[in-house]
C-alpha cells in the first residue's frame, strides 16, 4: 500500500475515529486504526468489538492496500508534522514509512487481517431520518444515560419508533429524559432498541446541521451512515423501564416562570453546596419560587424568584446539578416546574401551548 494525503485532512479522519479505541484492551490490535486503500480514497475503521467506526477521507492512491497503525502514535505524530503532504507506504515486515516534507518516520505495524470485520448490514432496509434532529434529541436526553454498569440496561438510550413517532429515554434512576417527534418519521415502522451511551455520545459528536443519517437496525445490532462516515455498535439486552408509567399524570400545583432567570438561580445556589450536601429546598407559593440551601460548614443561600402559580403551598428538595442539565436543554423562554408534594417526583418541561409534550424530565426528590 502507497497513498499520499494532506496532512489535515488524514490527521481530521484519525481524530474523528480515535475516540472509539479503548485506552486498554486485552487484544492489540484494537488500539490500531486499520487503513484501506483503493481507487481514490482511505477508509480508516476503529473498533472496541463493541463500537466501530468507519472514516472515507479522499487521498492519491500509488498502490491499492491495507495495514493497521497505533491510533495515538499516528495522532501524536499528525499533529507535530508541518502542514504539508504525507506519503504512506507500507514496507517490508509490516513497517510503515511516513515521509512529510524533510521529516521521515517508520513506525511498526500489525498484519490487517487481525483487525476483526465490521457488520456491512447487507440486506437491512434503512430508517432516513434528519440528522439535526437525531442530533438533537439524543443532546436532550442523553445527560440522563446511566453510567453505573451494575445497572446495564440503563446504560443506553431507549430509541422507539411507533405509530409515527420517534420517541428516545435515557434514565439512571433518579432522572428520566424524554423526548419525542414525528415531523419526518415514516409511518408504518415499529422499532424498539436500546442503543448503548458510548454510540449515543459518538453520534452527538459527528451528527451535522443538515443533511441525512441511514439507521439500519435488527435484534443485535445497529448502524447510522451520514456523508462518509458509518457507525455500528451491539444493542443494549434487557428490559428498560416503562417511561409512560414514570411520567406523573395527575400533578396538580404548575408553576411557570423564565428558564433563564430560573437557571441562573439554580447556578447560584450550586455554589452553597458541596458533595456531601448536594440539595436544594423548592417552595412554590402564590406567585413566587422560593430557593434555600443551608450546607453544614458553609453556610446558607435564600432567592425568591416570580412565577406564575396559585395553588397550595408545596415544598421540594431536588439535586440542583440535575436541574442545571434540564435547563440547559430548554429553549423555550418559559419553563413549567409541575410538583404534588414533598415526596413525589418532579416534572420539569418547557412552556408550550401544544397539547402533547415533546421534551419532558422526570426528577426524583431528595428526602426533606
Amino acid at each position: 500500500m502507497q497513498i499520499t494525503i494532506s496532512r489535515q485532512d488524514l490527521l481530521d479522519t484519525v481524530n474523528k475515529v480515535k475516540t472509539v479505541v479503548s485506552a486498554k484492551s486485552a487484544l492489540p490490535i484494537l488500539s490500531h486504526i486499520l487503513m484501506e486503500a483503493r481507487e481514490s480514497s482511505l477508509k480508516l475503521s476503529a473498533t472496541d468489538l463493541k463500537v466501530s467506526i468507519e472514516c472515507e477521507v479522499d487521498c492519491t492512491v500509488e498502490q491499492p492496500g491495507s495495514l493497521t497503525v497505533s491510533s495515538q502514535r499516528l495522532a501524536g505524530i499528525l499533529s507535530e508534522l508541518p502542514n504539508e503532504d504525507i506519503t504512506l507506504k507500507l514496507g517490508d515486515n509490516n513497517i510503515i514509512e511516513l515521509s512529510c516534507g524533510r521529516i521521515n518516520t517508520k513506525l511498526f505495524s500489525m498484519a490487517p487481517e487481525e483487525f476483526p470485520p465490521i457488520r456491512a448490514f447487507e440486506g437491512v432496509e434503512p430508517l432516513v431520518l434528519p440528522q439535526p434532529m437525531l442530533k438533537t434529541m439524543f443532546d436532550k436526553t442523553s445527560f440522563a444515560i446511566c453510567t453505573d454498569q451494575a445497572r446495564y440496561n440503563l446504560t443506553g438510550l431507549l430509541f422507539e419508533l411507533a405509530d409515527g413517532h420517534l420517541s428516545v429515554v435515557a434514565t439512571d434512576g433518579r432522572r428520566m429524559s424524554f423526548a419525542t417527534e414525528s415531523e419526518g418519521i415514516p409511518e408504518g415502522i415499529n422499532v424498539k432498541v436500546v442503543i448503548p451511551g458510548k454510540m449515543i455520545y459518538e453520534l452527538e459528536r459527528l451528527l451535522g446541521a443538515d443533511g441525512e443519517i441511514q439507521v439500519f437496525i435488527d435484534e443485535v445490532q445497529a448502524a447510522f451512515s451520514f456523508g462518509s462516515t458509518r457507525l455500528v455498535t451491539a444493542l443494549i439486552e434487557g428490559n428498560f423501564p416503562n417511561y409512560d408509567v414514570v411520567i406523573p399524570k395527575k400533578h396538580d400545583k404548575e408553576g411557570v416562570l423564565k428558564t433563564m432567570t430560573f437557571m441562573e438561580a439554580v447556578r447560584r445556589t450550586r455554589t452553597m453546596t458541596n458533595d456531601k450536601f448536594n440539595s436544594v429546598r423548592f417552595i412554590l407559593d402564590n406567585g413566587v419560587l422560593g430557593l434555600k440551601v443551608v450546607t453544614p460548614e458553609v453556610g446558607e443561600y435564600e432567592e425568591e424568584l416570580e412565577v406564575e402559580y396559585e395553588g397550595e403551598k408545596v415544598e421540594i428538595a431536588f439535586n440542583p446539578d440535575f436541574l442545571l442539565d434540564i435547563l440547559r436543554h430548554v429553549s423555550s423562554e418559559m419553563v413549567c416546574l409541575i410538583l404534588k408534594d414533598s415526596m413525589s417526583p418532579g416534572v420539569v418541561k418547557p412552556f408550550s401551548e401544544a397539547p402533547v409534550d415533546s421534551y419532558v424530565n422526570v426528577v426524583m426528590p431528595i428526602r426533606l
